[in-house]
């Protein structure tokens, strides 16, 4: 009987001491859902991707394809890296498109930040959406006039774009 009751009366004693040792803090703000982070306080480029008109060969075949989607372009977690979200639907025959940054606005015949091989490919899913977030070797600009480019191919040439969309900067 003696040995139960000090077996119960060390329990109770370390219950009280765990107890003793946690309290709860009280979270200020809003609650945040999980998986709903945001950047619209940091700095980031945004852009609205559209389809553009393309030629078939000959010029009376033109088409715009009804292909739409959205960009975001911010820092990363890392110095000298950057990080883009992209979503974009498209209802051509391509299942994989390429894409890239480049300074300019849509239309402007330039050359990409990095080489194409530094942006991942989009694999189209069923309905031909695709989504990715992809890192860049590339610091965040906070000047200058960029565009992101989509192609249907990896050749990277304005004949092979299917989409694009002018990047807007917003400091936070």
């Amino acid at each position: 009987m003696r040995i139960k009751s000090l077996f119960i009366a060390a329990a109770g004693a370390g219950t009280m001491s765990l107890a003793a040792c946690s309290h709860s803090v009280p979270v200020g703000g809003p609650v945040t859902p999980s998986g709903s982070i945001s950047s619209a306080g940091a700095p980031r480029w945004t852009a609205r991707l559209t389809s553009v008109m393309q030629s078939r060969g000959d010029i009376r075949q033109s088409t715009q394809d009804k292909s739409y989607g959205s960009a975001e372009w911010t820092d990363a977690d890392v110095v000298s890296l950057s990080k883009v979200n992209l979503v974009f639907t498209y209802s051509g025959n391509e299942r994989d498109l390429s894409w890239a940054i480049l300074p300019g606005a849509c239309g402007s015949a330039s050359l990409p930040l990095l080489p194409l091989s530094n942006f991942p490919e989009l694999s189209l899913a069923g309905g031909g959406r695709a989504q990715l977030t992809a890192t860049l070797p590339i610091d965040l600009p906070t000047v200058g006039t960029y565009h992101i480019d989509l192609y249907r191919d990896r050749l990277g040439g304005i004949e092979s774009v299917v989409g694009c969309g002018n990047l807007k900067y917003f400091s936070g």
